[in-house]
């Protein structure tokens, strides 16, 4: 895919003395142990570093994965790197992150620099600046920033999915505060897995809502069960969702559920939210409708269109939404 093709190291480097890899499409996972990112073809990094470009911003941050997989956070990697909380590597505090196929660096509170790339040995220091121009050269193309909407290889999920990650989802937008108390209540419920124990840590959060009366938007309030970490921040997601001008409705909403998979299911540690399923359905990719009935974003007010208030707000959360996975399910975000 031309994305994936625009993602290409084309230079190589010498990066704490190994080698790093460029991780394509795909989500980051979570689970008792730790964190790991999942390819689109379902393999993942591991055993070295792996340069992911998670919110489709152009810009990759560095993470190092272990012998099974699970990033590494707050700790020095075997070659000798630092990397920060979330797991990305850092030079004297400063996250370092590829641009365009590149590097540039930015520090808290500020903003990158022109990207370059940049290696060298104890005698030498080499920089190559490129851009767009450079990928027009290379690939005998100009880049387009929205390729994934004039590519007819792809389903209007995918589309849908890749403008989500280029416009919306905020990779900063997690608070690590938050991420630490996710991880404890997390790990208390993969001790003892099971629907008694996940409930201690699952709370009730009231949040406003349109509903949709006689062709007509009135203001109503509902309620959904989360895990109680995430629950000041659900209740943000939803405030900006009623405020916004689209003035989203919502029939129906689903958190906290233990499921018959356990912990494979992220509704079972209220990680996850599902809304308006029927008219944002599961759907395998031949089209096989597993959940709900039909997705007809910008016919049905009911289903989520790609430039929705709903992805706007959970993107700013840096959520997840189902529309990545290979079995699509639009409904569907988690933390």
């Amino acid at each position: 895919m031309k994305k994936q093709l625009a993602k290409i190291a084309v230079l190589s480097a010498v990066f704490c003395s190994v080698s790093a890899v460029t991780a394509f499409a795909g989500v980051w996972k979570m689970d008792h142990v730790g964190r790991w990112y999942q390819n689109d073809d379902g393999t993942y990094p591991k055993n070295g570093w792996a340069w992911i470009d998670s919110d489709g911003d152009g810009a990759s941050e560095c993470f190092y994965f272990d012998e099974n997989g699970y990033v590494l956070t707050d700790t020095t990697t075997p070659d000798g790197c630092q990397v920060n909380g979330i797991g990305a590597w850092v030079q004297d505090g400063i996250v370092q992150t590829r641009n365009g196929g590149g590097s540039q660096s930015y520090g808290p509170g500020g903003s990158g620099d022109s990207g370059s790339y940049s290696y060298g040995d104890d005698q030498d220091s080499y920089s190559y600046g490129y851009d767009d121009d450079f990928y027009s050269w290379l690939f005998g193309y100009e880049y387009d920033p929205e390729w994934y909407l004039h590519d007819e290889t792809l389903s209007e999920g995918d589309k849908a999915y890749y403008h989500y990650e280029a416009n919306y989802y905020n990779w900063d937008g997690k608070s690590m505060e938050t991420y630490d108390k996710v991880n404890e209540q997390y790990n208390r419920i993969a001790a003892n897995p099971s629907a008694e124990t996940a409930a201690q840590e699952m709370v009730w959060v009231e949040i406003p809502v349109w509903r949709l009366v006689n062709g007509q938007k009135v203001p109503d309030t509902d309620r959904v069960q989360v895990m109680s970490s995430i629950a000041d921040e659900v209740k943000a997601i939803f405030t900006e969702i009623y405020n916004g001008p689209e003035q989203f409705p919502i029939n129906s909403i689903g958190g906290y559920s233990w499921r018959s998979n356990g912990l494979n299911s992220y509704h079972s540690s209220g990680l996850a939210i599902d809304i308006n399923p029927d008219q944002n359905p599961q759907v395998r990719s031949d089209g096989t409708v597993l959940v709900g009935s039909k997705w007809e974003p910008g016919v049905n007010p009911y289903s989520i269109s790609q430039d929705s208030d709903v992805l706007k707000a959970f993107g700013k959360y840096g959520w997840t939404w189902g529309a990545a996975f290979t079995t699509k399910d639009y409904m569907h975000f988690e933390y």
